[in-house]
C-alpha cells in the first residue's frame, strides 16, 4: 500500500496536502527524491510543482537541485481544478461481510483508492464515507483500475496485517477469468517466472529472472474461439501486472491490454478483460475456510457469447 494511502487515512475527502519525510536512503536532489514519492507527474511537472512553490522543504521554497536530507519534511499543496462535476460515486456491492472484513465485488473502470490524479470517485473514499466505527476501512489487496470482482477489505488494521502476511506466504488462492488474443493449443500452462520493472519504466513490468519477485501463475483453457481464448487462471502471488505479464509472456495477451497486447479493447470494455472470480483464504480471526466468489460481469458474457456465435 502507498505511504500516501497510510499518512492520510481518511480519505472520504479528496487529498490537498501531501506530507513526505525523508528517509537516510532518500537523500540526495530535491527533485529526485519529489520524483520518487509523486510518480504520477513527470520529471519537468515535479520541477514545475517546486518552482512555483506548491512544493517546499522544511517549510520554505527552496530550488529543485536543493540537497534533502533524512529527517526533512516536504509538503505538497494539491491544487485542482474546482470546475466541472465530481466523477459519482462507485456503487459498492457486497458479496461478503462480518465484523472484522468485507468483500466487495468491484466494477471494472473503479480506481480503487486515490492515486495520481484520480482524487476522487474512488471505492475506498465511498468506504471511508460509509464508515461508522472508530476505525476506517482499509484494503487488504488491491485490483488494477480496468479489472472487476471479488476486492477484500478489512475492517481493523490487525484484519489487514493479517491478511497481508498470509498474501506474502501464499495464504490467500485467487482465480481468476481473462479473454486472451489468439486461440491456445494447450488445456493448461504452468508459468513460474520472475516479474520485474522493466528498465527505468514506472508502470510496465516484464519477466525478469535476474531481479525478479518470484511469480507463479497456472492457465487454463476454458473455451477457445476463432481468434480468442476464454482461460481460467489461478495465482497465489500478487506480482504487479502479474496476469498480464505472464499472458503476454505466453503470446497471449489480454484482450484490450494497452501495455502487453494490441490495445484494442472489445465492445463493452474500456482496457483488458480481467475478472477476479474467487478468492479463497482461512479468516484471519476465526480461522475458517472461506471462499468468495463474483459472478462474471455481464459485459464478459456478452463478449464470449458474441465470440461463440463467430466461431
Amino acid at each position: 500500500m502507498s505511504r500516501l494511502y497510510k499518512r492520510n487515512r481518511d480519505l472520504s475527502q479528496p487529498l490537498d496536502r501531501i506530507e513526505l519525510r525523508v528517509d537516510k536512503p532518500d537523500e540526495g536532489r530535491f527533485d529526485r527524491f519529489l520524483a520518487s514519492r509523486i510518480r504520477w507527474r513527470s520529471r519537468a511537472g515535479v520541477q514545475e510543482l517546486i518552482e512555483s512553490g506548491q512544493a517546499s522543504l522544511n517549510g520554505e521554497t527552496r530550488k529543485p537541485a536543493t540537497r534533502v536530507r533524512a529527517g526533512d519534511v516536504v509538503v505538497v499543496e494539491v491544487r485542482r481544478e474546482t470546475a466541472g462535476e465530481p466523477p459519482p460515486e462507485p456503487a459498492i456491492r457486497v458479496l461478503y461481510e462480518d465484523e472484522h472484513l468485507m468483500a466487495l465485488d468491484k466494477e471494472a473502470g473503479v480506481v480503487v483508492h486515490p492515486v495520481g490524479s484520480y482524487q476522487e470517485g474512488t471505492l475506498l473514499q465511498a468506504l471511508h464515507r460509509r464508515a461508522e466505527g472508530p476505525e476506517l476501512p482499509k484494503l487488504a489487496h488491491r485490483l488494477d483500475q480496468h479489472t472487476s470482482g471479488v476486492l477484500l477489505v478489512a475492517k481493523r488494521d490487525e484484519v489487514r496485517r493479517a491478511f497481508s502476511r498470509m498474501l506474502e506466504h501464499g495464504g490467500v488462492a485467487k482465480a481468476y477469468d481473462a479473454l486472451l488474443l489468439g486461440r491456445v493449443e494447450w488445456n493448461e500452462r504452468t508459468v513460474d517466472a520472475p516479474i520485474g520493472p522493466v528498465g527505468d519504466s514506472r508502470i510496465l513490468m516484464g519477466v525478469d529472472a535476474a531481479r525478479g519477485k518470484p511469480a507463479h501463475s497456472v492457465f487454463a483453457c476454458v473455451e477457445r474461439f476463432a481468434f480468442a481464448t476464454h482461460a481460467s487462471v489461478r495465482i497465489a502471488t500478487g506480482r504487479t501486472h502479474q496476469i498480464r505479464v505472464h499472458a503476454a509472456w505466453l503470446g497471449h495477451p489480454l484482450a484490450g491490454d494497452h501495455l502487453y497486447g494490441d490495445g484494442l479493447p472489445l465492445e463493452g470494455f474500456e482496457s483488458f478483460v480481467l475478472h477476479a472470480r474467487t478468492v479463497s483464504f482461512r479468516h484471519p480471526v476465526s480461522g475458517d475456510a472461506l471462499t468468495v466468489e463474483a459472478p462474471l460481469p455481464d459485459a464478459f458474457l456478452h463478449a464470449v457469447g458474441k465470440m461463440r456465435a463467430t466461431s
